[in-house]
Protein backbone atom coordinates (compact mmCIF):
# COMPACT_ATOMS: atom_id res chain seq x y z
CA UNK A 1 0.00 0.00 0.00
CA UNK A 2 1.55 3.59 -0.56
CA UNK A 3 0.91 5.69 2.65
CA UNK A 4 0.72 8.61 0.75
CA UNK A 5 -1.88 7.39 -1.98
CA UNK A 6 -4.00 6.31 0.63
CA UNK A 7 -3.46 9.08 3.38
CA UNK A 8 -2.36 12.20 1.51
CA UNK A 9 0.14 14.96 2.96
CA UNK A 10 3.44 13.89 3.67
CA UNK A 11 3.66 11.05 5.25
CA UNK A 12 6.24 8.49 4.46
CA UNK A 13 7.68 5.72 6.08
CA UNK A 14 10.57 6.72 8.03
CA UNK A 15 13.85 4.95 7.05
CA UNK A 16 16.31 6.73 8.87
CA UNK A 17 17.52 3.55 10.52
CA UNK A 18 17.17 1.32 7.54
CA UNK A 19 14.22 -0.49 9.21
CA UNK A 20 10.72 1.17 9.72
CA UNK A 21 9.48 -1.61 12.48
CA UNK A 22 9.63 -0.38 15.81
CA UNK A 23 12.33 -2.61 17.55
CA UNK A 24 11.85 -6.39 19.05
CA UNK A 25 12.89 -8.10 22.29
CA UNK A 26 16.48 -8.50 23.09
CA UNK A 27 17.48 -12.13 23.23
CA UNK A 28 19.25 -10.80 26.29
CA UNK A 29 16.06 -9.61 28.46
CA UNK A 30 14.89 -6.06 28.80
CA UNK A 31 16.33 -3.69 31.29
CA UNK A 32 13.87 -2.71 33.86
CA UNK A 33 13.32 1.71 33.90
CA UNK A 34 15.03 3.66 36.09
CA UNK A 35 11.86 6.65 36.39
CA UNK A 36 8.63 6.52 34.75
CA UNK A 37 9.65 9.69 32.61
CA UNK A 38 11.79 6.70 30.56
CA UNK A 39 8.92 5.50 29.06
CA UNK A 40 8.11 8.99 27.37
CA UNK A 41 8.34 8.31 23.74
CA UNK A 42 7.47 10.82 20.80
CA UNK A 43 9.99 10.11 18.16
CA UNK A 44 10.31 6.18 18.13
CA UNK A 45 14.22 5.81 18.16
CA UNK A 46 14.34 7.65 14.50
CA UNK A 47 17.83 8.44 13.39
CA UNK A 48 19.56 10.88 16.28
CA UNK A 49 16.77 11.00 18.55
CA UNK A 50 16.53 9.47 22.47
CA UNK A 51 16.45 5.93 22.66
CA UNK A 52 12.37 4.57 22.58
CA UNK A 53 11.78 2.05 25.80
CA UNK A 54 8.86 0.25 24.16
CA UNK A 55 8.88 -2.57 21.21
CA UNK A 56 6.84 -4.62 19.25
CA UNK A 57 6.23 -8.12 20.59
CA UNK A 58 7.61 -11.24 18.90
CA UNK A 59 5.60 -12.49 16.05
CA UNK A 60 4.96 -16.30 16.93
CA UNK A 61 2.63 -18.99 15.38
CA UNK A 62 -0.76 -18.82 17.54
CA UNK A 63 0.80 -17.26 20.60
CA UNK A 64 1.35 -12.94 20.19
CA UNK A 65 0.41 -10.15 18.11
CA UNK A 66 -0.77 -10.69 14.36
CA UNK A 67 0.40 -7.25 13.75
CA UNK A 68 3.48 -5.08 13.98
CA UNK A 69 3.92 -1.16 14.72
CA UNK A 70 5.95 0.79 11.83
CA UNK A 71 7.42 4.07 12.02
CA UNK A 72 6.42 6.81 9.67
CA UNK A 73 7.03 10.70 9.53
CA UNK A 74 5.33 13.77 8.34
CA UNK A 75 1.70 14.65 8.56
CA UNK A 76 -0.83 12.96 6.50
CA UNK A 77 -3.61 14.83 4.54
CA UNK A 78 -6.08 16.92 6.20
CA UNK A 79 -9.41 15.78 4.26
CA UNK A 80 -8.30 12.01 4.63
CA UNK A 81 -7.67 12.92 8.28
CA UNK A 82 -11.45 13.74 8.51
CA UNK A 83 -12.56 10.79 6.08
CA UNK A 84 -10.71 8.21 8.03
CA UNK A 85 -10.10 9.41 11.92
CA UNK A 86 -12.80 11.72 12.19
CA UNK A 87 -10.70 14.65 13.28
CA UNK A 88 -8.48 17.26 11.54
CA UNK A 89 -5.75 17.06 13.55
CA UNK A 90 -2.99 15.42 13.17
CA UNK A 91 0.48 14.15 14.09
CA UNK A 92 3.61 15.91 13.31
CA UNK A 93 7.39 14.68 13.65
CA UNK A 94 7.65 10.55 14.01
CA UNK A 95 4.90 8.92 15.44
CA UNK A 96 3.92 4.60 15.00
CA UNK A 97 1.14 2.93 13.23
CA UNK A 98 -0.05 -0.37 12.84
CA UNK A 99 -2.93 -2.01 10.41
CA UNK A 100 -3.98 -3.72 7.19
CA UNK A 101 -5.74 -3.07 4.01
CA UNK A 102 -7.41 -6.57 3.94
CA UNK A 103 -10.36 -7.24 6.46
CA UNK A 104 -8.41 -9.55 9.62
CA UNK A 105 -10.21 -11.34 12.16
CA UNK A 106 -11.32 -8.78 15.23
CA UNK A 107 -8.90 -10.66 17.32
CA UNK A 108 -5.85 -9.96 15.13
CA UNK A 109 -3.75 -7.31 17.42
CA UNK A 110 -0.62 -5.38 17.54
CA UNK A 111 1.25 -5.52 20.93
CA UNK A 112 3.30 -2.26 21.69
CA UNK A 113 5.37 -3.45 24.95
CA UNK A 114 6.98 -1.05 27.51
CA UNK A 115 10.12 -2.60 29.20
CA UNK A 116 9.58 -3.65 32.46
CA UNK A 117 8.83 -1.84 35.32
CA UNK A 118 10.12 -3.10 39.03
CA UNK A 119 6.55 -2.02 40.48
CA UNK A 120 4.26 1.17 40.41
CA UNK A 121 3.61 2.39 43.64
CA UNK A 122 -0.13 3.71 44.03
CA UNK A 123 -2.11 4.58 40.49
CA UNK A 124 -0.29 4.68 37.96
CA UNK A 125 -1.00 7.38 34.29
CA UNK A 126 -0.34 6.51 30.80
CA UNK A 127 -1.50 9.30 28.54
CA UNK A 128 -0.99 9.26 24.20
CA UNK A 129 -2.26 10.51 21.35
CA UNK A 130 -4.45 8.49 18.98
CA UNK A 131 -5.88 8.06 15.82
CA UNK A 132 -8.34 5.07 14.92
CA UNK A 133 -10.08 4.17 11.84
CA UNK A 134 -13.81 2.82 11.87
CA UNK A 135 -14.29 -0.21 13.84
CA UNK A 136 -10.53 -0.03 15.47
CA UNK A 137 -9.88 -0.38 19.40
CA UNK A 138 -7.15 0.36 21.49
CA UNK A 139 -6.89 -0.54 25.58
CA UNK A 140 -4.06 -1.06 27.57
CA UNK A 141 -3.26 -3.72 29.77
CA UNK A 142 -0.33 -4.75 32.43
CA UNK A 143 1.33 -8.07 32.32
CA UNK A 144 3.76 -10.03 33.78
CA UNK A 145 7.51 -10.26 31.75
CA UNK A 146 8.05 -13.01 30.00
CA UNK A 147 3.97 -13.22 28.99
CA UNK A 148 3.46 -13.00 24.95
CA UNK A 149 -0.27 -13.41 25.32
CA UNK A 150 -2.43 -10.38 25.76
CA UNK A 151 -4.63 -12.92 27.91
CA UNK A 152 -1.68 -13.77 30.09
CA UNK A 153 -2.54 -9.73 31.68
CA UNK A 154 -3.31 -9.23 35.18
CA UNK A 155 -5.39 -6.07 34.36
CA UNK A 156 -7.02 -4.38 31.30
CA UNK A 157 -8.60 -0.92 30.78
CA UNK A 158 -11.66 -0.43 28.82
CA UNK A 159 -11.50 -0.11 25.35
CA UNK A 160 -10.99 3.09 23.71
CA UNK A 161 -13.40 3.79 20.21
CA UNK A 162 -13.65 7.17 20.31
CA UNK A 163 -12.45 10.28 21.02
CA UNK A 164 -9.28 10.82 18.34
CA UNK A 165 -6.95 12.09 18.46
CA UNK A 166 -7.47 12.36 22.54
CA UNK A 167 -5.02 12.36 24.72
CA UNK A 168 -6.09 9.12 26.10
CA UNK A 169 -5.72 9.16 30.03
CA UNK A 170 -5.61 5.90 31.01
CA UNK A 171 -5.50 5.42 35.12
CA UNK A 172 -3.73 2.07 36.02
CA UNK A 173 -4.32 0.78 39.32
CA UNK A 174 -2.39 0.49 41.91
CA UNK A 175 0.23 -0.08 44.26
CA UNK A 176 1.57 -2.98 41.65
CA UNK A 177 4.40 -4.59 44.59
CA UNK A 178 6.22 -7.18 41.26
CA UNK A 179 7.80 -6.46 38.12
CA UNK A 180 5.37 -5.60 35.46
CA UNK A 181 5.20 -4.69 31.83
CA UNK A 182 2.72 -2.30 29.96
CA UNK A 183 0.93 -3.17 26.95
CA UNK A 184 -0.61 -1.04 24.27
CA UNK A 185 -2.76 -3.33 22.13
CA UNK A 186 -4.76 -2.25 19.10
CA UNK A 187 -7.48 -4.64 17.38
CA UNK A 188 -10.19 -4.97 15.07
CA UNK A 189 -8.86 -4.42 11.68
CA UNK A 190 -11.97 -6.22 10.51
CA UNK A 191 -14.04 -2.91 8.78
CA UNK A 192 -15.76 -4.04 5.23
CA UNK A 193 -17.36 -1.24 4.16
CA UNK A 194 -17.98 1.91 1.82
CA UNK A 195 -15.19 0.23 0.16
CA UNK A 196 -12.65 0.71 2.73
CA UNK A 197 -11.02 -3.02 4.43
CA UNK A 198 -9.52 -3.45 7.32
CA UNK A 199 -8.30 -0.88 9.54
CA UNK A 200 -5.27 1.54 10.64
CA UNK A 201 -3.77 2.81 13.93
CA UNK A 202 -1.81 5.60 14.69
CA UNK A 203 0.12 6.36 18.59
CA UNK A 204 2.06 9.18 19.22
CA UNK A 205 3.28 11.30 22.44
CA UNK A 206 3.36 8.33 24.88
CA UNK A 207 4.07 9.68 28.52
CA UNK A 208 3.32 7.85 31.57
CA UNK A 209 3.62 8.97 35.37
CA UNK A 210 3.73 7.07 38.84
CA UNK A 211 4.85 8.34 42.13
CA UNK A 212 7.48 5.18 42.17
CA UNK A 213 8.64 2.53 40.23
CA UNK A 214 11.65 0.86 42.58
CA UNK A 215 11.27 0.35 46.56
CA UNK A 216 7.42 0.95 46.03
CA UNK A 217 4.76 1.57 49.13
CA UNK A 218 1.49 -0.69 49.03
CA UNK A 219 -0.98 2.40 48.57
CA UNK A 220 -4.46 0.52 47.94
CA UNK A 221 -6.06 1.95 44.85
CA UNK A 222 -9.54 3.51 45.36
CA UNK A 223 -12.30 4.16 42.63
CA UNK A 224 -12.98 7.84 41.88
CA UNK A 225 -16.07 9.03 42.04
CA UNK A 226 -18.63 9.58 39.30
CA UNK A 227 -18.42 12.66 37.63
CA UNK A 228 -21.35 14.79 37.22
CA UNK A 229 -22.47 14.92 33.17
CA UNK A 230 -22.34 18.65 31.16
CA UNK A 231 -26.03 17.88 30.27
CA UNK A 232 -26.87 17.67 34.48
CA UNK A 233 -25.23 20.99 35.43
CA UNK A 234 -26.85 22.63 32.48
CA UNK A 235 -30.21 21.88 33.46
CA UNK A 236 -30.00 22.05 37.18
CA UNK A 237 -27.49 24.76 38.10
CA UNK A 238 -28.14 28.38 37.72
CA UNK A 239 -26.98 31.97 38.70
CA UNK A 240 -29.24 33.68 36.32
CA UNK A 241 -26.63 35.49 34.71
CA UNK A 242 -26.23 32.41 31.59
CA UNK A 243 -28.65 33.14 28.66
CA UNK A 244 -28.92 28.98 29.12
CA UNK A 245 -30.20 29.28 32.56
CA UNK A 246 -32.22 32.22 31.93
CA UNK A 247 -34.52 30.30 29.30
CA UNK A 248 -35.19 28.07 31.88
CA UNK A 249 -38.19 30.77 33.42
CA UNK A 250 -39.65 31.85 30.63
CA UNK A 251 -43.34 31.69 30.71
CA UNK A 252 -42.92 30.66 34.92
CA UNK A 253 -43.78 33.69 36.29
CA UNK A 254 -40.31 34.40 37.46
CA UNK A 255 -38.79 37.36 36.69
CA UNK A 256 -34.81 38.47 36.45
CA UNK A 257 -33.47 41.30 38.76
CA UNK A 258 -30.30 42.84 39.81
CA UNK A 259 -31.04 45.47 42.18
CA UNK A 260 -33.46 46.08 44.40
CA UNK A 261 -37.17 45.44 43.60
CA UNK A 262 -40.59 46.37 45.53
CA UNK A 263 -41.12 48.08 48.94
CA UNK A 264 -38.57 48.56 51.73
CA UNK A 265 -41.29 46.55 53.75
CA UNK A 266 -41.84 43.14 51.45
CA UNK A 267 -39.55 43.74 48.75
CA UNK A 268 -36.34 43.08 47.94
CA UNK A 269 -33.78 45.41 49.05
CA UNK A 270 -30.11 43.71 47.85
CA UNK A 271 -29.08 41.04 45.57
CA UNK A 272 -27.39 38.19 46.17
CA UNK A 273 -24.54 37.50 43.32
CA UNK A 274 -25.29 39.51 40.23
CA UNK A 275 -28.69 38.81 38.52
CA UNK A 276 -31.42 37.09 40.59
CA UNK A 277 -34.84 35.83 39.98
CA UNK A 278 -38.23 36.69 41.62
CA UNK A 279 -41.61 35.89 41.94
CA UNK A 280 -44.53 38.52 43.45
CA UNK A 281 -47.94 38.13 45.23
CA UNK A 282 -50.65 35.00 45.65
CA UNK A 283 -50.14 33.40 42.63
CA UNK A 284 -48.06 30.40 42.91
CA UNK A 285 -44.58 30.37 40.62
CA UNK A 286 -42.96 27.02 40.04
CA UNK A 287 -39.54 27.04 38.37
CA UNK A 288 -39.36 23.70 37.05
CA UNK A 289 -35.30 21.85 36.43
CA UNK A 290 -35.21 18.79 34.79
CA UNK A 291 -35.14 15.92 33.23
CA UNK A 292 -32.03 15.29 34.34
CA UNK A 293 -29.79 11.97 35.67
CA UNK A 294 -27.65 12.06 39.20
CA UNK A 295 -24.92 9.51 38.47
CA UNK A 296 -23.94 10.10 42.53
CA UNK A 297 -25.60 11.59 45.86
CA UNK A 298 -25.49 15.15 45.36
CA UNK A 299 -26.42 18.21 47.63
CA UNK A 300 -28.35 20.92 46.31
CA UNK A 301 -27.94 24.34 47.43
CA UNK A 302 -30.26 27.38 46.30
CA UNK A 303 -30.47 30.95 48.46
CA UNK A 304 -33.65 32.85 48.82
CA UNK A 305 -34.69 36.55 49.95
CA UNK A 306 -37.82 36.44 52.20
CA UNK A 307 -39.37 39.33 53.80
CA UNK A 308 -43.11 38.96 54.04
CA UNK A 309 -44.84 36.61 56.84
CA UNK A 310 -46.72 33.72 55.46
CA UNK A 311 -44.98 33.31 52.14
CA UNK A 312 -42.88 30.10 51.65
CA UNK A 313 -41.02 28.58 48.88
CA UNK A 314 -40.73 24.99 48.67
CA UNK A 315 -38.46 22.10 46.59
CA UNK A 316 -40.71 19.04 45.24
CA UNK A 317 -38.42 16.40 43.13
CA UNK A 318 -40.07 13.63 40.93
CA UNK A 319 -37.65 10.47 40.06
CA UNK A 320 -38.80 7.87 37.50
CA UNK A 321 -41.28 5.65 38.28
CA UNK A 322 -42.12 7.45 41.62
CA UNK A 323 -44.54 10.17 42.85
CA UNK A 324 -43.75 14.24 43.73
CA UNK A 325 -42.25 14.34 46.61
CA UNK A 326 -41.82 17.50 48.95
CA UNK A 327 -38.14 17.34 50.03
CA UNK A 328 -37.84 21.18 51.47
CA UNK A 329 -39.77 24.21 52.59
CA UNK A 330 -38.50 27.25 54.23
CA UNK A 331 -39.33 28.25 57.75
CA UNK A 332 -41.52 31.65 59.38
CA UNK A 333 -39.12 34.45 58.70
CA UNK A 334 -37.54 36.08 61.44
CA UNK A 335 -37.49 39.50 63.31
CA UNK A 336 -34.52 40.66 60.62
CA UNK A 337 -36.08 38.91 57.71
CA UNK A 338 -33.89 40.98 54.96
CA UNK A 339 -31.21 39.01 53.95
CA UNK A 340 -30.34 36.11 51.96
CA UNK A 341 -30.56 32.87 53.13
CA UNK A 342 -28.89 29.46 51.93
CA UNK A 343 -30.09 26.27 52.31
CA UNK A 344 -28.75 22.76 51.37
CA UNK A 345 -30.96 19.85 50.77
CA UNK A 346 -29.60 15.78 49.27
CA UNK A 347 -30.42 14.45 46.32
CA UNK A 348 -30.05 10.97 46.10
CA UNK A 349 -28.71 9.05 42.70
CA UNK A 350 -31.04 8.92 40.48
CA UNK A 351 -32.91 9.91 37.52
CA UNK A 352 -35.31 12.68 37.95
CA UNK A 353 -37.92 13.80 36.09
CA UNK A 354 -37.87 17.27 37.77
CA UNK A 355 -37.14 19.10 40.32
CA UNK A 356 -39.83 22.43 41.38
CA UNK A 357 -39.18 25.19 43.21
CA UNK A 358 -42.42 26.67 43.94
CA UNK A 359 -43.60 30.11 46.18
CA UNK A 360 -46.64 28.57 48.09
CA UNK A 361 -49.71 30.06 50.18
CA UNK A 362 -48.40 33.43 49.83
CA UNK A 363 -52.00 36.26 51.24
CA UNK A 364 -49.86 39.29 50.94
CA UNK A 365 -50.23 40.38 47.14
CA UNK A 366 -47.25 42.46 47.55
CA UNK A 367 -44.80 39.70 48.81
CA UNK A 368 -41.89 39.23 46.99
CA UNK A 369 -39.34 35.84 47.21
CA UNK A 370 -36.01 36.20 45.49
CA UNK A 371 -34.29 33.28 44.39
CA UNK A 372 -30.50 32.74 43.52
CA UNK A 373 -26.90 30.55 42.92
CA UNK A 374 -28.80 27.03 42.38
CA UNK A 375 -25.75 24.98 42.75
CA UNK A 376 -24.81 20.87 42.86
CA UNK A 377 -21.97 20.27 45.84
CA UNK A 378 -20.12 17.26 46.64
CA UNK A 379 -21.87 16.02 50.00
CA UNK A 380 -18.28 15.15 51.48
CA UNK A 381 -16.37 18.54 49.87
CA UNK A 382 -18.81 20.75 49.33
CA UNK A 383 -17.45 21.83 46.60
CA UNK A 384 -19.24 23.02 43.56
CA UNK A 385 -19.92 19.30 41.21
CA UNK A 386 -19.81 21.47 38.15
CA UNK A 387 -17.00 24.08 38.79
CA UNK A 388 -14.99 21.91 36.38
CA UNK A 389 -17.42 19.37 34.45
CA UNK A 390 -15.00 16.28 32.96
CA UNK A 391 -17.88 15.49 30.53
CA UNK A 392 -15.37 16.15 27.05
CA UNK A 393 -12.16 14.28 28.90
CA UNK A 394 -11.20 11.03 27.71
CA UNK A 395 -10.40 9.19 30.74
CA UNK A 396 -10.49 5.93 31.09
CA UNK A 397 -10.83 4.24 34.71
CA UNK A 398 -10.30 1.70 36.42
CA UNK A 399 -13.28 -0.19 37.81
CA UNK A 400 -11.58 -2.55 40.43
CA UNK A 401 -8.43 -3.15 42.13
CA UNK A 402 -5.71 -5.49 40.07
CA UNK A 403 -6.39 -8.43 42.50
CA UNK A 404 -9.74 -8.43 42.41
CA UNK A 405 -9.49 -8.77 38.02
CA UNK A 406 -7.01 -10.74 38.02
CA UNK A 407 -9.28 -13.60 39.42
CA UNK A 408 -12.23 -12.93 37.33
CA UNK A 409 -10.20 -12.13 33.94
CA UNK A 410 -11.06 -13.52 31.11
CA UNK A 411 -9.09 -15.25 28.55
CA UNK A 412 -8.76 -13.70 24.98
CA UNK A 413 -8.64 -15.76 21.82
CA UNK A 414 -5.30 -14.90 19.55
CA UNK A 415 -5.48 -16.50 16.02
CA UNK A 416 -2.22 -17.51 14.63
CA UNK A 417 0.10 -14.69 13.54
CA UNK A 418 1.14 -13.38 10.13
CA UNK A 419 5.25 -12.77 9.40
CA UNK A 420 6.83 -9.32 9.23
CA UNK A 421 7.30 -9.87 4.99
CA UNK A 422 3.65 -10.63 5.14
CA UNK A 423 2.44 -7.44 7.09
CA UNK A 424 5.18 -5.36 5.35
CA UNK A 425 3.79 -6.52 1.72
CA UNK A 426 -0.07 -6.05 2.72
CA UNK A 427 0.76 -2.52 4.16
CA UNK A 428 3.99 -0.86 2.23
CA UNK A 429 4.23 -2.61 -0.46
Amino acid sequence: MDLRKFLGGDIELDLSTWNPIIKMPSIFGQIQISHPSDLNCDNFDAWSTPVCRWRNEWTRKEDGDELDWLRAKNGWGENESIAIFGTNKRATGYYIFTGSRQKLSPNSSALLVSDPIQCQEGDGRLNFRYWTSPGTKIRVCVRRPGSVKTCDCDWCSTEIIRGDPGPAEILIPGSILYEFEIVIEASHFDYDSFGFTGGMVILDDISYNAAAVYNCKDIPHVDPLPTISLATCQTVSCSFDLDECLNQIRSTGWRVEEGPVGNLHTGIRMGYKGNFIYAKGTETKILPLGPFSLSRQGILEFCYYIACRNTFLSLYATLKNYDRILLYKTEEISIKPHEWLCRQVILEEGEYEKLEITTENSTNPYAYIGLDNIRLLDPITFQDLCAQPEVEKETLQASKSLASLTAKMKPIKILSNVNYQKFLSRLVS
